[in-house]
């Protein structure tokens, strides 16, 4: 069974490795951020892209924090007695791109100790502006595939993504999902395996997106899309993301918190995409939960 030390180390080597991908993708390397909990013991380190050359705003973090009491948001189905000192490790980041083209991404692993209870969460999902169904297909296909390895249901986790990632105001998902679990207290070894699994396979999950988009050409107008749709991804971030308020309400770092925030984005009264138009599909057909792993896509 894996000790604490061993599963922060295995966090940071994913973080290590995302960053490293992403700095050989960039061309650049990220700024480091080492920092400290003030409301407790422990730390992390915030690996930040700022108008980068693929990416306009992106970051890795990682961090290990030791408290005196489980934020209410961090604890929705395991009952925690108030004030039981906590554990609380992970790597979570998401990625902006400049181009619209390239899908924004989120990716997060995490592990929490209260007491007796401890338990693992995570997942990846993709926003995209402007979808290819062949990747979205094979995103999926992967995931899936990982899952299976895994020993643990793609179509549960699927599913819990499409109703997490779900802007209820908005009656939309937030992209085309992917997978996201929580509170796995099944079999340690395996559910650290499967968070790991996921982290380390994150560069060739997101390397094909990049790879067949990062040169298509864009226009101002599709540029203003990405920017309007970037609103949703903040309504979001700030309304319903349990990561985020567990962050807030546990006092940790704001700036690492909030790194998940676009660089730039707009909001525009009651637009609705013309009816025929690549706008209009990513809301009448990829932001409504499809069965995509099994969607046949000719070549």
């Amino acid at each position: 069974m894996p000790t604490t030390d061993e599963i922060q180390a295995g966090f940071k080597d994913v973080q290590d490795r995302i960053c490293d991908f992403l700095a050989q993708a960039d061309g650049r390397r990220a700024h480091e951020d080492r920092w400290d909990y003030g409301k407790g013991s422990g730390g992390g380190v915030t690996r930040v892209w700022e108008h980068a050359n693929l990416l306009e705003k992106g970051g890795v973090n990682f961090s290990a924090i030791r408290g005196s009491s489980m934020p209410a948001s961090a604890v929705t189905q395991i009952q925690i007695p108030p004030n039981t000192p906590f554990l609380a490790t992970g790597v979570s980041m998401v990625l902006h791109p400049w181009n619209p083209h390239i899908p924004t991404t989120h990716m997060n692993i995490r592990y929490f100790e209260a007491g007796d209870a401890w338990w693992f969460g995570g997942g990846i999902d993709v926003t995209p502006y402007y979808p290819v169904l062949g990747q979205v297909v094979e995103f999926h296909q992967a995931l899936q595939a990982i899952c299976n390895e895994s020993g643990y249901s793609y179509a549960e986790h699927k599913k819990n993504c499409d109703e997490y990632f779900f802007l209820k105001h908005r009656g939309e998902t937030r992209g085309i999902g992917g997978t996201f679990y929580d509170h796995l207290r099944d079999d340690k070894e395996k559910a650290f395996k499967y968070c790991l699994a996921l982290g380390r396979a994150f560069p060739n999950l997101y390397r094909p997106f990049i790879e067949a988009n990062r040169d298509t050409v864009y226009t101002e107008a599709q540029r203003e899309f990405q920017l309007y749709r970037r609103g949703r991804y903040v309504e979001f971030n700030l309304v319903y993301d349990r990561g985020t308020l567990f962050g807030l309400q546990s006092q940790g770092r704001t700036e690492s918190i909030l790194m998940s925030l676009p660089a730039a984005a707009h909001w525009r009264y009651d637009y609705h995409p013309a009816p025929g138009t690549p706008e209009h599909k990513l809301t009448d057909f990829y932001l409504k939960p499809q069965d995509w792993a099994t969607i046949s896509v000719q070549k």
